[in-house]
């Protein structure tokens, strides 16, 4: 049996609409940013578990990267992604999307380890600790 979650989610689509709204397209936004714009977007507040479990995926698929303490979207995400920027970009065009991307335990398990070095844990209870 699995130990991670290996299909993507409507809650991923959503966390990484956050970040492409927070990034603007281009370069990063610090966790606290992505958080509120997901929070301004539709009122979604985050739990770390979903967080977390969102970015494991999304680093997984090599579709958003950590720079400097931000959260990025990767080249391959604008290219793979770009099919859909014409038009009204909404969490379910993006899970669609998604859906074209498979995880495995091996690459979770690897995502894992870059995040642990980003102090994902830490950030965000300074969200918490500022907006919550």
């Amino acid at each position: 049996m699995a130990k991670h979650n290996l299909t993507w989610q409507a809650i991923d689509a959503q966390f990484l609409e956050a970040i492409l709204l927070a990034t603007g397209g281009e370069g990063g936004a610090p966790l606290q940013e992505v958080l509120l714009m997901a929070d301004a977007v539709d009122g979604t507040v985050y739990t770390l578990k979903e967080v977390e479990e969102a970015l494991e995926k999304l680093v997984a698929a090599s579709l958003v990267q950590i720079q400097k303490n931000k959260l990025a979207l990767t080249p391959a995400f604008l290219e793979a992604f770009e099919s859909i920027a014409d038009s009204e970009v909404t969490s379910e065009a993006i899970l669609d999307q998604l859906n074209a991307y498979t995880l495995t335990e091996q690459s979770i398990n690897e995502a894992r380890e870059v995040l642990k070095k980003y102090k994902l844990k830490i950030y965000y209870q300074q969200y918490q600790e500022q907006y919550g």
